[in-house]
């Protein structure tokens, strides 16, 4: 009883910071690492898309342009959404992308950009994502 008298703060850290990272591990919300999972769609191709294929798409369509004002003159109409690719995990951002009650299309000048952002989102358990082949507006 004395030894717990004398260390109670040494333990009370020590259980708080376990019960911290215990709930860190097991959020839902945190990455899901399943790299063969993620690298199917790619491989295959099945998450990119075409214009026409897009507008054969049900549901709601939410276009997320990823680029800059620039970019968007030159290259796309009416997006309906624009961002710039290093704020895709603010909270608001992923917040409208989850309520979308349909497919989300990932549109960028290059591809690249945008299959970097569509492996950060398809990690985090979003489903129903795409990309929009570049050339293809």
């Amino acid at each position: 009883m004395k030894f717990i008298k004398q260390y109670r703060f040494v333990i009370s850290i020590v259980l708080i910071v376990t019960s911290l990272i215990m709930v860190r591990t097991f959020n839902q919300k945190s990455f899901r690492y399943d790299a063969v999972r993620w690298a199917v769609p790619s491989v295959s191709g099945s998450n990119i898309l075409t214009g026409d294929q897009v507008k054969n798409l049900e549901g709601e369509k939410l276009i997320v342009y990823l680029g800059n004002n620039a970019e968007i003159s030159n290259s796309i109409k009416d997006p309906s959404m624009v961002m710039d690719p290093g704020s895709i995990l603010a909270k608001e951002n992923i917040r409208i992308i989850r309520n979308n009650k349909g497919p989300v299309i990932l549109a960028s000048g290059d591809i690249s950009i945008s299959a970097r952002i569509w492996m950060v989102l398809s990690e985090m358990g979003l489903k129903n994502l795409f990309i929009l082949q570049p050339g293809n507006r």
